[in-house]
């Protein structure tokens, strides 16, 4: 378990940040297959490894990614279409997404644009070493920043323990950058921050849908791990960076409100995930990994759609051998 690929931010030059700029020929993209939970596993596994004596191991009632959640969240004011495979195993309830073989970079060049525009962001925004340690603006590590390719087989991922409501969760989620000079040794999260992007906002009905959709969806995000900093990056059309902005992932409820009828209500979206979760303890309780039940989300209403017994292989029981041996 190591942190090397967690960076730090430091602010692109607006006056040469291009996010087109590299595209396509300095973009490496990872292939684009189903998340498993096998690497968020690994790390619980290794969390309870180092647990000594009496002392109790980590068994929260739910595990699973950041994005489920995140979808569950958002569910109350989205259209957007889920399904999820929920398996009981040791007390715990583990959730991934059924996920069919897709493009994860878009379909179209100009869909394949727009997603390396944000992983470039991520590029231009970031350094590997804090900036105290930068030898002044010419320092090489801020060129290379803008001449080195954009690869998205590079992250860091980080576990992050919570609740909504009186659910223990245990989650995975992709960290983008730091933002302090030193890392905490409690509470990393407090010193993380989101790097998002957005074409420049330039009529009322642009900031409508950009408050509306957006980010709902960006603060869930953040609000679910305690990532308390969100920085977006604004550009232009032709992928150029016109300003940016920094924003308190707990002040953006507050900042949506009654800025248009039925905006979306923090508060809605809390209550609905714990009365969510609450709702699979209530007919998960066949504590069989190879008993797994089918959650869909059809875009107005969830419901348990099957539930199959006896599964075997890895599409079918999703919880790795190797996890059940220990």
């Amino acid at each position: 378990m190591s942190d090397k690929e967690l960076n730090w931010y430091y602010e692109p030059d607006l006056k040469t940040g291009d996010l087109s700029e590299g595209f396509p020929d300095r973009y490496i993209t990872r292939e684009p297959i189903p998340e498993r939970l096998d690497a968020l596993l690994e790390s619980l596994q290794y969390v309870n490894s180092k647990v000594e004596g009496d002392a109790p191991k980590l068994r929260p009632d739910f595990c699973t990614w950041r994005g489920i959640m995140t979808k569950v969240l958002c569910a109350p004011y989205s259209r957007d279409k889920w399904e999820l495979g929920v398996t009981l195993y040791n007390g715990t309830i583990y959730m991934e997404e059924h996920e069919k073989r897709k493009d994860l970079y878009g379909s179209t060049d100009k869909d394949k644009l727009m997603s390396y525009m944000g992983y470039k962001f991520e590029s231009l925004a970031t350094i590997p070493v804090p900036p105290s340690k930068l030898n002044g603006l010419d320092d090489e590590l801020l060129a290379k920043r803008k001449e080195g390719f954009v690869n998205t087989n590079i992250q860091f991922c980080s576990v992050f323990k919570t609740k909504v409501g009186y659910n223990s969760i245990v989650m995975g989620a992709e960290v983008d950058c730091l933002v302090a000079d030193s890392r905490p040794q409690k509470n990393p999260q407090s010193a993380y921050a989101e790097l998002k992007t957005n074409r420049v906002i330039t009529n009322p009905n642009q900031q409508k849908s950009f408050e509306r959709h957006k980010l709902l969806k960006i603060w869930a995000q953040s609000f679910l791990p305690g990532i308390p900093t969100i920085i977006i990056g604004y550009r232009q059309d032709s992928g150029a960076l016109s300003h940016i902005e920094r924003r308190k992932t707990l002040d953006i409820p507050r900042s949506v409100r009654g800025t248009q009828p039925g905006i979306w209500d923090a508060t809605v979206c809390i209550n609905f995930a714990d009365a969510f979760l609450k709702w699979v303890k209530t007919f998960v309780v066949e504590d069989d990994p190879k008993v797994v039940y089918t959650i869909e989300f059809d875009g107005r209403a969830i419901r348990l759609l099957r539930v199959d017994k006896g599964v075997e292989g890895v599409e079918g029981c999703f919880i790795p051998d190797w996890y059940l041996a220990k």
